[in-house]
């Protein structure tokens, strides 16, 4: 194809034709007369050499070839609209929409709930929808199945647009009148005692696994399970410890009357961040998100502060 010759305003007509399938909706869509559409759909097959929509019985079907150009064409158009047209302001209090968020226990248990008061108090028609960790993050904000993800920024490492929201560290939990450990812990006491490791990937080495290792030293994990919020059921009851983020630790520990240690050896913090899809990032909605998302981790840096 000779892309300087090609009529780039057949895109458009092309686009419309895989979501109608039929010439005469399409015309009446893009205000156009029938046979302009239909003289439109014969130059469209004319250049990509495919029937475009052949006829099955009363209907018209893409074929196989206009299948694989549907989300491409969709993707360009896209970017030419962000491109040339000025974006509309974003009032959140006038918007109807549903963002689709993916993130971990952290996020839904220490951010996911600030936006939620935020939204309810200027956002009324935003509603969101939070999802578990995607396997392949990077490819699934590519695919669109969601508008942010939030996760610890490793995670978050193959990603194109990131942003960090705020440091995160390391605390000790264990249960009240604990029969070892009462007012501090030491090397020794920590990896005496048993452990209970959260990790949504099963009993892989973490951030004090790996700290141990530097020292030639192991803990026994006795417990290994996906769920922070298992956390108090499974701590309370037992002799366990487990070192968890140091936000997570402070709000279990006044919620469920546990104490928290520091940890008796040097472990590296983490970073919480977000991550979004490149061709998403002048949209105006998701800058909004994005926003709001900062603005939360300026709120929990200042709190940490205080």
């Amino acid at each position: 194809m000779d892309l300087q010759n090609f009529d780039l305003n057949l895109l458009v007509v092309l686009h419309t034709l895989l979501s109608e399938q039929s010439v005469s909706k399409t015309a009446e869509k893009l205000h156009l007369s029938q046979p302009a559409t239909s003289a439109a759909l014969n130059r469209l097959r004319a250049a990509l050499n495919d029937p475009i929509l052949v006829r099955d019985g009363l209907r018209m079907v893409p074929t196989s070839r206009a299948e694989q150009l549907a989300e491409p064409i969709q993707a360009i158009l896209a970017a030419i609209e962000q491109t040339l047209v000025p974006p509309k302001p974003f009032d959140p209090s006038t918007i109807s929409r549903t963002f689709r968020i993916a993130t971990n226990d952290y996020g839904a248990l220490l951010l996911v709930p600030r936006l939620t008061r935020r939204l309810q108090a200027i956002a009324p028609g935003i509603d969101i929808e939070i999802w578990g960790m995607p396997k392949d993050v990077e490819t699934s904000l590519q695919r669109g199945e969601f508008d942010l993800v939030v996760a610890d920024a490793w995670t978050l490492r193959y990603c194109k647009c990131t942003e960090i929201l705020f440091p995160e560290t390391f605390t000790c939990l264990v249960r009240q009148n604990h029969p070892r450990i009462q007012t501090h812990l030491t090397l020794d006491r920590y990896l005496q005692e048993s452990h209970a490791l959260v990790s949504a990937r099963g009993r892989v080495p973490g951030h004090v696994d790996l700290a141990l290792a530097q020292q030639n030293l192991q803990r026994h994990v006795r417990v290994t399970l996906p769920y922070i919020l298992a956390i108090p059921a499974m701590i309370a009851p037992t002799d366990l410890i487990v070192t968890i983020a140091t936000r997570i630790a402070n709000r279990l520990a006044i919620d469920y009357a546990l104490q928290i240690f520091p940890p008796p050896i040097s472990l590296d913090g983490f970073d919480v961040a977000m991550a979004w899809q490149k061709r998403m990032s002048n949209d105006t909605a998701i800058q909004w998100l994005r926003s709001e998302f900062a603005a939360i981790g300026q709120k929990v840096i200042a709190e940490t502060s205080a």
